[in-house]
């Protein structure tokens, strides 16, 4: 990352106000459950948000149909289904015992597809995955599945990473929000997202390719202009320009402020696999500890021709 170790930002601007609460975006939440330690970690966080902010919560478990081709006989996995559908039915009542809207969905199918379908049939706010442990690889940490719909869900995605045991986390409340932006038609929707899920203090940075990022101030009144201080609340907010890779920016700028919350854009839907496996949201993803909310462009059509794209990749 050229220029961008020991210090950061190289160029700030800050504005500070008292802050209120502010109404909580995400009404309809989904939480695809493969029953992993990543989903443990998942379903805790969409719970959690669930219960604070009194949103329906949905349930869903995917059962690959590759286990059905079978005439002569229901193969072992059937079996591990039909645990699971148990399982997934256990999990809804202990969470309605919390008095959280609940409801669960057992699919069979393509996952992916499956997953899109459920979006857009309960028109959800938001969907919470389950990544695997931090490795630096964003391979390691998004599978192909999560990859697919990080480029084309019609709603923001949460990414959890699994609980550290020896450091337990409270989630449902982010009161320090990262976000980055890069002017793009995603980025704008992230830190309207941001904005407006932040509860006490706002950090926006962009990272200039240019390289001219110490003497030019168009960034940064930019920045200044798109995510002022909220006159309706009083929301903190902290603006950052610098450059080098953002990625590493965004990492970097992550171990040193510890924010609960990092928001970004979503890749776009003409990304190829190796595109979104070499994406910035991939690896900051892959490098980081806290949730992820990975925002689309404003795309609130829930369009069968993204499901049918996604189906026959």
């Amino acid at each position: 990352m050229p220029g961008a170790r020991g210090h950061i930002p190289q160029k700030t601007g800050k504005t500070t106000w008292l802050h209120a609460a502010k109404p909580f975006p995400f009404r309809t939440i989904v939480a695809a459950i493969d029953f992993s330690e990543e989903s443990s970690a998942a379903l805790r966080c969409a719970q959690e948000l669930a219960r604070l902010q009194r949103a329906m919560l949905l349930l869903i478990h995917v059962i690959d149909p590759v286990g059905y081709a079978f005439p002569e006989g229901a193969p072992p996995g059937v079996d591990h289904d039909k645990a699971a559908k148990a399982e997934l039915a256990r999990i809804e009542a202990e969470v309605k015992k919390q008095g959280i809207p609940v409801h669960s969905r057992v699919e069979t199918g393509i996952v992916c597809e499956r997953i899109l379908l459920s979006l857009r049939d309960h028109k959800a706010a938001l969907l919470v995955l389950g990544t695997k442990a931090i490795t630096g690889a964003g391979r390691a940490a998004l599978g192909v599945v999560t990859r697919q719909l990080l480029a084309h869900s019609p709603c923001p995605i949460l990414t959890v990473a699994p609980d550290d045991e020896k450091k337990p986390r409270k989630f449902g409340r982010w009161n320090n929000v990262l976000t980055a932006t890069d002017f793009s038609a995603a980025s704008l929707s992230a830190l309207h997202y941001a904005q407006r899920v932040a509860g006490g203090h706002l950090i926006v940075l962009h990272s200039a390719r240019c390289g001219r990022h110490m003497e030019c101030p168009n960034c940064l009144e930019r920045l200044r202009f798109l995510a002022p201080f909220d006159e309706a609340h009083g929301l903190p907010v902290d603006h950052s320009v610098t450059g080098g890779d953002p990625a590493g920016m965004i990492v970097e700028m992550a171990k040193k402020l510890h924010p609960d919350l990092i928001v970004m854009g979503a890749p776009s839907p003409a990304h190829t696999e190796h595109d979104l496996e070499h994406s910035t949201v991939a690896q900051v993803i892959a490098s980081v500890p806290m949730p992820v909310l990975i925002v689309p462009e404003d795309r609130e059509r829930y369009a069968d021709e993204l499901i049918e794209e996604v189906a026959t990749a």
